[in-house]
């Protein structure tokens, strides 16, 4: 995994827009996963910049929600919306039908199947959460071993349905961006530390070959 410090989200920004941009503009389709948390910012930034591209090729989904009725207050999606993430003339699968967590979460592994399918550029925006959590994959939960491309559990905040660490090894790419000293003593093993997905599930992105971490620690 390649570690780009940087003190603002320029770099990310551009990096992630040049690389959709270069993929979209070789005739390929490209699937984009998008995380909730401090990267929907990112993510925003990004889909902005893609304003005058041609994105008929291009397919975005979530790789985790927090489940509950479409529209709630906590769902990523809709604080994407919220944030200026528009949609309207993409691609695009939202994770949340009003089923319920079981067929969401089956429903979602289906789906993405259907997607690295189809897709040829599959790339990933994740995040990294403090106790090593990427997507909605928390430590010691039932998604980490998880055999589908898709899993729910009922975590200490929300009940998630997440992408498994299995989806995530079916990436061409992963784009991860974690700021905060709060991350730092995570990053730090993510790096330099070989440690069971059980105890830091973000472990699963350095097997993407292209891997890349951009944050505002320092190794």
């Amino acid at each position: 995994m390649k570690l780009v410090t940087q003190q603002d989200d320029q770099q990310i920004v551009d990096y992630l827009t040049s690389t959709l941009v270069e993929h979209l503009k070789a005739d390929e389709s490209v699937l984009w996963l998008v995380p909730g948390g401090s990267a929907m910012k990112v993510a925003t930034q990004v889909l902005s910049a893609l304003e005058d591209v041609d994105t008929s090729k291009l397919c975005i989904t979530l790789t985790d929600e927090r489940y509950g009725r479409p529209g709630h207050d906590d769902e990523n999606w809709s604080q994407l919306e919220q944030m200026g993430f528009t949609l309207s003339s993409i691609n695009a699968y939202r994770i949340l039908r009003g089923e319920d967590i079981e067929v969401t979460a089956q429903d979602f592994s289906h789906k993405l199947s259907d997607l690295f399918t189809t897709y040829q550029y599959k790339i990933g925006l994740f995040g990294i959460g403090a106790d090593g959590h990427t997507a909605g994959i928390k430590p010691h939960s039932a998604a980490v071993s998880s055999e589908d491309f898709a899993a729910q559990f009922a975590g200490e905040d929300f009940a998630r349905v997440t992408m498994t660490p299995l989806a995530i090894t079916q990436l061409d790419e992963v784009v991860a961006y974690a700021h905060g000293a709060e991350k730092h003593e995570a990053l730090r093993q993510l790096l330099s530390e070989d440690i069971s997905l059980d105890e830091q599930p973000a472990q699963i992105l350095k097997s993407v070959t292209r891997s890349t971490l951009f944050s505002d620690f320092a190794a």
